[in-house]
């Protein structure tokens, strides 16, 4: 997969590093060691291109509040296993929500972006949104990004300054079209949603 993943969050942050302050909140990298070594508890095997993630940069400082691409945070390695045990935790507790192969790459108060994890070593992992339910959303950590990428390319997601802030504004219908075009696993749900004339930007 050399550095897809890489070039593609580069390709993105051209459009959502508008202030150059994301780039300032971004944790070291880790070696492919310390990503193992960090992982040595945890049960599954992460994919190579969360791996490719974390070899990229270790999450960004939450604290600058700078989200990565819309308004999703790019959490560090050691937030990503607290959240994960903080989900089994939870599970055990007479539910059973939070799926126990799923890892933790993104966050906004309280909703996540996951990727799928196998017990043995895969290339890429379907994406699952958690929130107050769980739902396979992309086909992979690729196609997520490549999506994102063409949103941003063809305006779908906007940057626009407003009062000093940059928000996005956002093409429902053709962000639909955009991740579903590279996200096939999402066919059911934007078919349910046109038959009521609505399209929604997430999951």
């Amino acid at each position: 997969m050399s550095n897809e993943i890489i070039e593609i969050i580069t390709a993105i942050l051209k459009y959502t590093n508008q202030n150059n302050q994301l780039t300032d909140s971004f944790q070291p990298r880790l070696t492919l060691i310390e990503i193992d070594n960090q992982l040595k508890h945890f049960p599954f095997k992460i994919p190579d291109e969360a791996k490719q993630l974390y070899q990229w940069h270790n999450g960004t400082n939450l604290t600058v509040e700078e989200p990565l691409f819309y308004y999703h945070y790019f959490l560090s390695i050691e937030e990503s296993l607290k959240v994960y045990h903080q989900w089994q935790n939870f599970n055990q507790q007479d539910f059973y929500i939070y799926p126990e192969n799923i890892f933790p790459l993104f966050t906004f108060e309280g909703e996540y972006y996951a990727i799928e994890c196998s017990l043995e070593q895969q290339k890429t992992g379907k994406i699952w949104h958690i929130y107050h339910d769980n739902i396979c959303v992309y086909n992979s950590l690729y196609s997520m990004l490549k999506s994102f990428l063409e949103c941003y390319e063809k305006e779908a997601y906007k940057m626009m300054l407003v009062d000093h802030y940059w928000e996005t504004e956002v093409n429902e219908k053709q962000v639909a079209e955009i991740k579903l075009k590279y996200n096939p696993i999402r066919q059911n749900m934007v078919t349910e949603l046109a038959k009521t004339g609505q399209y929604f930007e997430y999951p």
